[in-house]
């Protein structure tokens, strides 16, 4: 199944649930594929939870958005094609309520923090672009 990306000059990873994306990406061994592609002149494009993937971990979905890892995902590494740990939906308040009150920013900043990391932020008009 996997085996079909390898015909492909470019590759468009939609968002979605970054738990279960993650999780079949790597049943599938889509994730070893890529990485091979990746060190090629294979272009690779995510999106949303597709963009979070193509860094080091979801630890910041898990963060964020617990509720979400409907299957019961416990490793949260990702595919590590970038050390950038991409936030995307950065202006997205409506997205990501929490009861406390608390902004987005405020919650990133703690996240960062306490895993001793820096995430990018990214607004959904907003990219970053990786030349490898």
């Amino acid at each position: 199944k996997g085996e079909r990306l390898k015909e492909y000059n470019i590759i468009y990873i939609n968002g979605g649930n970054p738990f279960r994306l993650l999780y079949f990406m790597k049943k599938s061994g889509a994730d070893l594929i890529l990485r091979s592609l990746s060190k090629q002149n294979t272009i690779l494009i995510g999106a949303s939870a597709g963009a979070v993937i193509l860094g080091p971990s979801i630890d910041v979905v898990q963060h964020f958005s617990p509720e979400l890892n409907e299957i019961g995902l416990n490793d949260y590494t990702a595919l590590s094609l970038t050390d950038i740990a991409i936030f995307p939906h950065y202006d997205r308040e409506d997205v990501f309520k929490e009861d406390t009150g608390k902004s987005i920013e405020d919650r990133l900043s703690e996240f960062e923090e306490w895993n001793n990391i820096s995430v990018t932020r990214l607004k959904d008009d907003q990219y970053i672009l990786i030349n490898r």
